[in-house]
C-alpha cells in the first residue's frame, strides 16, 4: 500500500510538472526566467500519511516539502536556516519544486536572522519566506524516578527535547516553562519539580517544546501496581543474608537536596556495607501467592511480556563495581530462571564506571529481559507465579561478576523501594490531529 500511495504521489506530481512545462512553453522564456519568485504555500510530501501532501506551518530535519508559488523557472539556490539546501532541478516547474531539509540544517545555532526562514536565489535575486523549522520529533527514552513525591526534582531523558514548555503529569496537571529547565545544546534532558495532585492511578507524562510533542511509556505514579513498599502494600515473606529485614529502615535519606528522597519505610541489602564475597546473594522475598492475580485486573493478561516490567526505586551507597540486582518472579527453577537483572556497571560487553546519582532512582526491568518471558504475555507471567514450588518473589543482590573478566567482592549498599508491576506502552502522538 505505502509502494502504491508513493507512486501515485510521483505521478500526481510529474502530471502537475509536465502540465506546467506545457503552460510556460507557450510563454516567453525570457519573461519566465524573470519573474519574481513567491512562495504561496508549503506541502509535506509523505508518502506513507493518509494525508500525503498536506498544508504544514512548519517542518522537521529530514523531510520532504513542495514549495507552492511562482517564478520557479531559473531557481538556482534554495537555502534553509541560513544552509544551501538540495532540490530537484527535474522535478522543477514554475509553480512547484520539491526540497529535502537536510539534517545538518542548523535549528537553534541558526543566525538568528535566518532562523525559519526558506529562501530563494535566482539571476542575483533572493526572495525570503519565513516558515518554522524544527528538528526531529522529540522522543522521552527514560525517567529518573517515575513515582516521585510532590516537591521534588526529576529528570526527563530523550531526544529533541530542546525549549520544552509544557509538561502535563498524570491528572492534567500541568508545569510551564518557567519551571523547567531545558538541554538547549543537545536535547537529551529536561529537568522539572513535580507538582503536587498528580494521579495515583498513573500514565504517561507528556512534553512540549520547539519540536512538537512526546509523550513518555505510561508507568508514571502507577501506583495501582504496587505490590510491596513496606507501608501501606506490604507482602513480606521472608530474607537472607538481611538483619532484621521485617522491620523496615525509616530515615529519610539523603538527608538534604532537592532531588527524590526515601518514601517512609524501605530496606537495604547490605546496610552494614560489609564484605560481600563473589558469588554470594543477599534475597529479600515477597508472598506471591495472591498478589500476581490481582494485578490481572490492572494490566490485561494478554499484554505482551515485552510490554509490562517490574519497576523499584533504589538508592546507592560506595562504589558499585560487582553484581546485579536479580529480580526472581517464579522461585523453586533455579538460579537463573524467571527472573531479570539490572546491572549498570557492565555495558555493552565492558565494564564502566557506575555514577551513583545521589537520590533514588527508578529501575525498570521487562519481562522478557528473562528468557522464559520472551515472546509471552502478562498472563504468562503471572501463571508462572501461580505454578511455583515456592509461592514466593522479590529482589536479590547477587554478587555475580563476569567470568575471566570481573569477579571482585564488594561492600555497596543498595536501598530498595516500592515494588510493582508497570504497563511500558506509550501512547501515540498525531501532531496533526488526523492519523
Amino acid at each position: 500500500m505505502k509502494n502504491i500511495i508513493h507512486k501515485n504521489l510521483f505521478i500526481w506530481f510529474v502530471i502537475i510538472s509536465m502540465s506546467a512545462i506545457c503552460f510556460i512553453s507557450c510563454k516567453d522564456d525570457d519573461n519566465s526566467l524573470n519573474a519574481p519568485m513567491k512562495i504561496t504555500a508549503v506541502y509535506l510530501e509523505d508518502p506513507q500519511s493518509s494525508v500525503p501532501d498536506r498544508l504544514v506551518e512548519y517542518a522537521r530535519l529530514g523531510q520532504t516539502l513542495r514549495l507552492e508559488g511562482s517564478g520557479f523557472v531559473g531557481l538556482q539556490k534554495i537555502y534553509i536556516n541560513g544552509r544551501s539546501t538540495f532540490f530537484n532541478t527535474a522535478l522543477l516547474t514554475d509553480v512547484n519544486v520539491l526540497v529535502s531539509i537536510s539534517g545538518e540544517t542548523p535549528i537553534l545555532d541558526a543566525d538568528p536572522l535566518l532562523r525559519n526562514t526558506i529562501v530563494l536565489e535566482k539571476n542575483g535575486d533572493q526572495y525570503t519566506y519565513q516558515f518554522e523549522i524544527r528538528s526531529a520529533a522529540p522522543t522521552i527514552t527514560n525517567i529518573s524516578h517515575t513515582m516521585p513525591q510532590a516537591g521534588e526534582e526529576i529528570t526527563v531523558y530523550g531526544t529533541g527535547l530542546q525549549g520544552i514548555e509544557k509538561i502535563t503529569f498524570p491528572g492534567d496537571v500541568v508545569v510551564t516553562q518557567e519551571n523547567i529547565i531545558s538541554d538547549n545544546v543537545n536535547g537529551e534532558f529536561c529537568i522539572v519539580t513535580v507538582p503536587s495532585g498528580v494521579s495515583s492511578d498513573g500514565g504517561a507524562l507528556f512534553v512540549e517544546g520547539i519540536n512538537g510533542g512526546a509523550y513518555s511509556p505510561a508507568y508514571f505514579n502507577f501506583k495501582r501496581g504496587l505490590f510491596h513498599n513496606f507501608d501501606d502494600v506490604n507482602n513480606y515473606s521472608w530474607a537472607s543474608g538481611i538483619d532484621d529485614a521485617g522491620t523496615p529502615l525509616t530515615d529519610v535519606i539523603p538527608a538534604t537536596g532537592s532531588r527524590p528522597k526515601s518514601q517512609g519505610g524501605y530496606q537495604c541489602f547490605n546496610v552494614a556495607g560489609a564484605t560481600i564475597a563473589y558469588n554470594a546473594d543477599r534475597r529479600y522475598w515477597t508472598n506471591s501467592a495472591n498478589w500476581p492475580t490481582e494485578l490481572l485486573n490492572v494490566i490485561s493478561g494478554n499484554t505482551a511480556a515485552n510490554m509490562v516490567a517490574v519497576q523499584m526505586d533504589i538508592y546507592v551507597e560506595e562504589e558499585w563495581n560487582s553484581g546485579a540486582i536479580r529480580m526472581v518472579m517464579a522461585d523453586g527453577s533455579g538460579t537463573d530462571r524467571y527472573c531479570m537483572l539490572y546491572r549498570p556497571w557492565y555495558k555493552n560487553g565492558a565494564v564502566v564506571p557506575f555514577e551513583n546519582p545521589g537520590c533514588w532512582y527508578t529501575v525498570t526491568l521487562p519481562f522478557n529481559d528473562s528468557e522464559d518471558y520472551a515472546g509471552k504475555t502478562f498472563a504468562d507471567v503471572v501463571a508462572s507465579m501461580v505454578a511455583a514450588s515456592y509461592k514466593q518473589a522479590g529482589p536479590w543482590f547477587h554478587n555475580i561478576g563476569i567470568k575471566d573478566v570481573h569477579e571482585p567482592d564488594t561492600n555497596v549498599k543498595i536501598y530498595f523501594d516500592n515494588l510493582r508491576v508497570v504497563p511500558l506502552d506509550t501512547p501515540a502522538y498525531d501532531e496533526f490531529g488526523d492519523e
